[in-house]
């Protein structure tokens, strides 16, 4: 699935830009089977910053598989311009998580469906998102992980002054974690983003310094 995207969007220029991308997260039981999720994510860009704000509510089905129902709101700033904070994006999510750990590997599974409510249509958009992560301890240091993962999105519709049907996007992250205590952590790495953009000249390539704090209760 990860290598076929590729092969479907048609060959067009693309411009590069820098950004950083932080995540604040936190999960864990609220009271068995019941769980929570809460994340903050600022990102910065030489020309806007946002911040993705998510909570969900989940499941716990099995040990290491989980149902979540969730909402995201995005505020958007931009730097040049009036008004300084333009509207943001509004989302809705449903998604499966499975979370096994074959031998030392600590592997990932994610498929997440959105429903965005997009500033300037009137039509909701709909998109598939499926993620493989894999994190792996270093024999010389127990508390240092090599981290890889890679995540596809797809809309399943098209919005009229919006997103059109088909592949969205690609990101693809290498980087290690530092186990900080029983239940947090600190991961840092590289981030490659493709975004298809049919109604640009060109599509993006995104260069992301990405860093996050997770705090895992489960």
């Amino acid at each position: 699935m990860l290598v076929v995207p590729f092969g479907a969007v048609e060959a067009r220029s693309v411009s590069a830009e820098a950004q950083l991308w932080y995540t604040l997260s936190a999960q864990g039981p609220i009271a068995e089977p019941f769980l929570y999720y809460l994340e903050a994510q600022p990102r910065i860009s030489k020309d806007d910053g946002r911040v993705i704000f998510r909570s969900a509510g989940g499941v716990r089905a099995t040990r290491d598989l989980s149902l979540w129902l969730g909402y995201a709101w995005i505020p958007i700033w931009s730097w040049e311009g009036d008004p300084a904070l333009r509207q943001g994006e509004s989302r809705l999510f449903q998604q499966v998580l499975f979370t096994p750990k074959l031998g030392e590997l600590k592997a990932t599974v994610r498929a997440r469906q959105e429903q965005r409510f997009l500033p300037g249509t009137t039509e909701v958009s709909h998109r598939t998102r499926v993620l493989l992560r894999g994190a792996y301890p270093l024999a010389f240091e127990s508390r240092l992980s090599l981290i890889v993962w890679d995540e596809v999105f797809f809309h399943l519709n098209t919005v009229e002054g919006g997103p059109r049907r088909g592949f969205d996007m690609n990101r693809a992250f290498v980087g290690a974690g530092w186990k900080l205590g029983k239940h947090s952590s600190v991961e840092a790495g590289y981030l490659n983003v493709f975004v298809r953009r049919p109604s640009a000249d060109t599509n993006q390539l995104i260069h992301t310094l990405a860093i996050s704090t997770p705090f895992n209760f489960m």
